[in-house]
C-alpha cells in the first residue's frame, strides 16, 4: 500500500509573551492511501494542535517549530500560504471541532456548497447544483435542504452538510478533528459508520481526532493514543483493543463500557496531565502511572519499541533497562 502521508519529528506549540507551551512534541507516524487512522487522547494532550499543524492552519500565537510533513510526495511545512490554499479541499480537507458552527447562518446551505467548489474548479453553474444534490444524498441529506438555512437543519444534518463539502472535491485525505462532538451518542455512531463507508466506496484516506476511544475501535484501522503532546502507543485497532500495552492506554480502554457482554465497573485515571510549559526529565505519564519504576520511568524518556509488526509503544515497562529494573 502506498504511504500518502508522513510526519517525522514534528514539533508544534504555542509562543506566548511570558511562557512557551510544547504541545506537539516529537511525533512521527504515516498514513497509507485509503487507512482510517484515529488519534485518541483526553483533552489538551495536543491532538487538534496536530491536525492543524499539519494542514498549515496553526494560527499565531500557535507555531509548528520542526519536523517534516510529507503529503503525496509534497512537502507541506515548506510551501508557502497560496501554495497550501490551493490544495486545500483539492487534495486534502479538514472538518473542525463544532464545524457545524461554521456555516454562516444568514446563507443558504447551496451557496455555501457552491463556494467550495468553486473557489478551486471552473465547474460551470448549471453542474454546481447538480454535484451538490449528489454530495447530500451521499451523507443522508435530502437535496431540497439546499433551499434551507444552517438554522433550520438540526445538528447531525449540519454535520452531514460539513462532511459533504469536505468531499466536494473527491480528496485524498479528510483530518477530522472532533467533528461529531456535540451530537448525541446514536447520532455519532451513524456518522462515523457513514464515513466509513464513503471511505471504503472512494478510497481516501482518514485522520479521526478525539477523545473518544469508543468511537474508534469498531471502525479505524490503526490507533495512536495521545497523551501530554506525544503519541505513546499505536497499533492495528483489533490489537490494541484487546490488548493495550501502555498504562494510559489500558486507562482509557478502561473508562467506557464494553461494546458487548456484561456490564463492568469502569476506572478513570487518577490525577492530571503534566504543565507543558515545563520540560519533563522522564516519562510524562509517570506521576499517574500505577506501574511507574522509580529511579527509571522519572528519570529517562522512554522510546518507542516494536512488540509485535505494526504495534509500537514508548514505555519503560518493555525496554531492558526497565524490565530489569522490575525483576
Amino acid at each position: 500500500m502506498k504511504t500518502l502521508l508522513k510526519v517525522k519529528d514534528f514539533n508544534a506549540g504555542y509562543v506566548l509573551t511570558s511562557q512557551r507551551i510544547h504541545a506537539v512534541k516529537n511525533v512521527t507516524f504515516k498514513l497509507d492511501n485509503g487507512e482510517f487512522l484515529g488519534i485518541a487522547g483526553e483533552s489538551g494532550c495536543g491532538k487538534s494542535t496536530l491536525a492543524l499543524g499539519i494542514a498549515g492552519l496553526l494560527n499565531p500565537p500557535g507555531e509548528v517549530f520542526s519536523g517534516e510533513v510529507e503529503f503525496d510526495g509534497k512537502n507541506l511545512l515548506k510551501m508557502k500560504n497560496d501554495s497550501l490554499r490551493k490544495l486545500r479541499w483539492k487534495e486534502f480537507s479538514i472538518v473542525f471541532q463544532s464545524s457545524m458552527n461554521v456555516l454562516n447562518p444568514v446563507i443558504k446551505i447551496k451557496s455555501q456548497m457552491f463556494d467550495a467548489i468553486q473557489y478551486h474548479t471552473n465547474m460551470p453553474s448549471n453542474h454546481l447544483e447538480e454535484r451538490a444534490k449528489e454530495l447530500l444524498e451521499l451523507v443522508n441529506v435530502s437535496p431540497k435542504y439546499l433551499e434551507a438555512y444552517p438554522h433550520q437543519l438540526s445538528g447531525g444534518m449540519k454535520q452531514r452538510v460539513v462532511i459533504a463539502m469536505a468531499l466536494s472535491l473527491n480528496p485524498k485525505l479528510i483530518i477530522m478533528d472532533e467533528p461529531t462532538t456535540a451530537l448525541d451518542v446514536v447520532v455519532q455512531r451513524n456518522i462515523l459508520q457513514e464515513i466509513d463507508k464513503l471511505r471504503k466506496k472512494f478510497g481516501f484516506s482518514i485522520i479521526f481526532i478525539t477523545h473518544d476511544l469508543s468511537l474508534l475501535v469498531e471502525i479505524s484501522d490503526t490507533i495512536a493514543i495521545m497523551y501530554a503532546g506525544q503519541i505513546v502507543e499505536k497499533a492495528p485497532s483489533t490489537k490494541l483493543y484487546a490488548k493495550p500495552l501502555h498504562p494510559y492506554s489500558y486507562g482509557l480502554m478502561h473508562s467506557f463500557p464494553p461494546l458487548v457482554g456484561k456490564r463492568q465497573r469502569l476506572h478513570g485515571i487518577a490525577g492530571h496531565p503534566p504543565d507543558l510549559t515545563e520540560d519533563i526529565e522522564g516519562c510524562p505519564f509517570f506521576e499517574r502511572c500505577t506501574k511507574r519504576i522509580n529511579g527509571v520511568c522519572d528519570k529517562a524518556k522512554p522510546s518507542f519499541i516494536e512488540i509485535e509488526p505494526g504495534h509500537i509503544v514508548a514505555c519503560h515497562l518493555y525496554d531492558e533497562e526497565g524490565e530489569s529494573s522490575a525483576k
